[in-house]
């Protein structure tokens, strides 16, 4: 299959809001505008099948998506790694994320498998904190064969 992973581009009109956000909405806006949130996303014959956000101020991966038909191909993973790998790069030293606490739920599983851990926190509305271990600055979801980080 003709995957291309590749940087999310910010439409203008996008950044103009941005520019102009003010309030709780200021930080986040910030940290896009200075490229401190990182963008990927994975296109197959021009559709737009998978995405990933994470912001390296806070560490924090803001959202991983992959359309149902394309699931359990390697992509979510890849897509992950890459954010991370540009995390790692711009000074993040704690990878973590928000889930449901769901243990069978899919998701859970696929962070699990890929050495997340649970770190006992809660947000507000319930979903749990997941950690990614980061010993020496290394991406710990990177090729587990060669060690090297999977770029698309």
């Amino acid at each position: 299959m003709d995957l291309e992973f590749r940087p999310i581009e910010v439409p203008d009109t996008i950044l103009r809001a941005l520019r102009a956000a003010s309030g709780k909405d200021q930080p986040f806006a910030n940290d896009v505008l200075s490229g401190r949130v990182k963008f990927r996303e994975c296109v197959h014959n021009g559709q737009l099948v998978a995405h990933c956000v994470g912001n390296a101020n806070s560490g924090e991966i803001l959202s991983l998506s992959v359309n149902h038909r394309y699931r359990r191909q390697g992509i979510a993973r890849q897509l992950l790694c890459q954010v991370v790998d540009l995390m790692l790069a711009d000074g993040a030293r704690r990878i973590w994320l928000a889930t449901s606490p769901d243990v069978t739920a899919p998701a859970y599983r696929f962070y699990l498998a890929l050495g997340w851990r649970p770190t006992g926190e809660r947000l507000a509305h319930g979903d749990e904190i997941l950690e990614l271990p980061i010993h020496d600055g290394a991406n710990p979801i990177a090729d587990p064969v060669s060690g090297k980080s999977i770029q698309g």
